[in-house]
């Protein structure tokens, strides 16, 4: 939440030292005390006496206009980057990771505030992810803007016709994008219908994709290759030593990336050897060993690679502002090291996902039931590890029943005269 009635001055000395202590360099810091002042000198002028993110806006607009975002110079896209950091810094207290890509999801009028409620239905009440939570934000958005393009502006108003032509615009015919697309739209319709706004359930309506889920094969690496990934992590350095530790976690146990990232220090209890955390997919609890290779490679990362930081999570980038890593941040990292160790990853994935089939695969070798895997795993029932049991392709094989031969009297029956079946 905003600070209320907050001096620009007051915003900039807190910012910078917070940067301070997170250790940006005096260069960064400089860049943004370019932008701030000139967020200042706008107030100023405008006799603006305090700040918040609406005056953010009104800066931006008033130096850009009515601007695409995509469409701006380099120094301007910095420009929008660090006034929105500005904001962002007041509401959190910390700056965001990375460069912003593409203008936030804003939705307004009577379809917007429907939209929001809808999202926000989904996040209180039914406590979907954050993730899940993005996906609907995106795709409501594409929707939203397909209404507003067609001059529809209450709900009230939209009928089959407008969604059969916005299911054109939801992604290629057929493909996993627009499959995603429309069943949000239909959970979305569905929820108008049940809370009284719409009289009519346009959820059976809305059309449906013709997509067909490919069934691949789970990708795997050999015992060898997991080797020589390993190895080719350069353990010397601060960012090997924390890469080598997550890597592990991921080969060792079947941790999730999400997971993996989420780690914080109290879900390490080091008197009894073992990892004890809150799945962020599944909700559900889980309890795994920690094994002396992965508690020696922790300890090496935390005693000589791991930033100094108050922060809980474990894993952290090496360059300020130190924040926590995320699951694209392990991927990239786990494709790099199979690059660099040579293995050849075409038509397979390779990310840190394709490791946790690894250590299926490893279990299913050395014979765990099935139950003792799912439990591992993490999953909520058995039937999402079954998906795993393809990959085992030798025990699939000692499955396969023999067919028994047939006797040669069968042959000699009056039905087989001549060589030819007579029924």
């Amino acid at each position: 939440m905003e600070k209320e009635k907050q001096t620009i001055d007051n915003l900039m000395d807190e910012l910078f030292a917070y940067m301070k202590r997170a250790r940006y360099s005096n260069l960064r810091i400089s860049d943004y005390r370019y932008y701030c002042q000139k967020v200042k000198n706008f107030m100023l002028a405008n006799n603006i006496g305090y700040y918040d993110s609406h005056v953010g806006k009104a800066f931006l607009e008033n130096v850009l206009g009515d601007f695409n975002y995509k469409d701006l110079s380099p120094k301007e896209k910095t420009l929008v980057t660090q006034t929105e950091a500005l904001s962002e810094f007041q509401k959190t207290n910390r700056i965001p990771q990375g460069h912003r890509k593409h203008p936030p999801k804003v939705f307004e009028g009577e379809i917007g505030r429907a939209i929001e409620d809808f999202i926000s239905y989904r996040k209180n009440t039914l406590g979907l992810a954050k993730a899940t939570l993005q996906t609907d934000s995106i795709y409501l958005y594409l929707f939203y803007c397909d209404m507003n393009d067609t001059g529809i502006k209450c709900v009230t108003d939209i009928n089959a016709e407008h969604l059969f032509s916005c299911a054109l615009h939801m992604g290629e015919p057929g493909t996993a994008k627009q499959h995603v697309a429309l069943s949000i739209l239909r959970l979305f319709f569905r929820y108008l219908h049940d809370r009284g706004i719409l009289p009519v359930d346009y959820s059976h309506v809305v059309p449906r994709a013709n997509y067909r889920r490919n069934e691949h094969l789970p990708s795997t690496f050999s015992d060898s290759e997991i080797k020589a990934l390993l190895n080719a992590i350069d353990r010397g350095n601060p960012k090997g030593k924390r890469d080598y530790a997550m890597i592990l976690l991921a080969t060792r146990l079947g941790l999730r990336a999400s997971d993996i990232c989420g780690l914080k220090f109290e879900h390490i209890i080091w008197e009894h050897n073992i990892l004890s955390l809150t799945q962020r997919k599944t909700g559900k609890p889980l309890e795994l060993p920690l094994l002396p290779e992965i508690g020696n490679a922790i300890i090496d990362y935390l005693k000589h690679g791991r930033p100094v930081s108050g922060d809980s999570y474990c894993f952290l980038h090496v360059q300020a502002p130190y924040e926590k890593m995320t699951s694209s941040n392990l991927g990239s990292r786990v494709w790099r090291y199979m690059w660099l160790a040579g293995i050849n990853y075409k038509k397979r994935k390779h990310g840190s996902h394709a490791l946790r089939h690894c250590f299926a695969s490893a279990l299913l070798k050395e014979k765990v039931p099935l139950p003792v895997i799912s439990e591992l795993l993490g999953h909520k029932s058995m039937s999402s590890s079954m998906d795993y049991l393809r990959i085992d392709v030798t025990s699939l094989r000692q499955c396969a029943l023999e067919v028994p031969l047939i006797p040669s009297s069968f042959y000699n029956q009056d039905c087989w005269k001549g060589g030819y079946y007579h029924g």
